[in-house]
């Protein structure tokens, strides 16, 4: 690989490392939670993107984020590369979530103690799980989003979107990026960014879950050795 001087990552829940908790902190405050600022600090270090990152001496940029959609994570990335230390010498991961996905912009959005400036968004996941934090207008406007306008159809739009975009920009950039996918797609393509285009995390083999279902601190360790293997073989072909 040729030189890179930092690790950055883009995507849902499973590349942000929710469930990942300090068990020293937790002895300390039994209540805290994976978002938890105090809580930081360890979710990266031991999320896949991080270890992957220890792996080559690089400091991480981690831009996932619960409930993302392939929609917000193009609108992460685009915010990185207009406002975040863009170098042309970092690896750039992008975990392609569930593509039924779908995520809006909301100007009003407060920014608050450590909540990045980039994130403005209402994600559907979450109004789907029924998440206290999204407001009643959000709210209804994604239900009625569900049933107007969800689809097999246009979730393959969704999937196809992201994919091309993300190739594209790689090759008019000349980024070191590589895709991959954290669930099964909706459909079968290949571009040359994306990692094993028919297969995606979540299937490649039995990760290791924390109780909520995401993968606990042996599943991301399965996943970074997964991805470096994957990535080390794509730079040499």
């Amino acid at each position: 690989m040729r030189s890179i001087k930092q690790v950055v990552s883009f995507g849902d829940s499973w590349v942000y490392g929710d469930e990942l908790i300090d068990p020293n902190l937790k002895k300390v405050l039994p209540d805290v939670t994976t978002h938890n600022f105090q809580n930081d600090s360890y979710r990266l270090k031991n999320c896949f993107s991080g270890i992957i990152a220890d792996n080559y001496n690089v400091p991480l940029e981690n831009f996932g984020h619960p409930g993302a959609s392939l929609r917000s994570t193009i609108w992460s990335f685009l915010w990185w590369l207009e406002n975040g230390k863009f170098q042309t010498d970092s690896l750039i991961l992008i975990g392609l979530t569930s593509s039924d996905r779908e995520s809006w912009y909301n100007p009003d959005h407060v920014v608050q103690g450590k909540d990045p400036k980039w994130n403005r968004y209402i994600h559907s996941s979450w109004v789907d799980f029924g998440s206290s934090i999204v407001p009643e207008e959000w709210s209804d406007f994604s239900k009625k989003y569900i049933t107007l306008s969800q689809c097999n159809e246009l979730s393959k739009f969704n999937y196809q979107q992201t994919l091309y975009f993300f190739n594209g920009i790689a090759t008019t950039h000349g980024l070191n990026l590589y895709q991959f996918n954290i669930f099964a797609p909706p459909i079968n393509i290949e571009v040359p960014t994306l990692l094993c285009p028919n297969k995606n995390i979540q299937g490649i083999a039995k990760v290791p879950k924390a109780p909520g279902g995401h993968p606990n601190e042996k599943g991301h360790l399965e996943i970074s050795k997964y991805l470096i293997n994957e990535i080390e073989f794509a730079i040499l072909t």
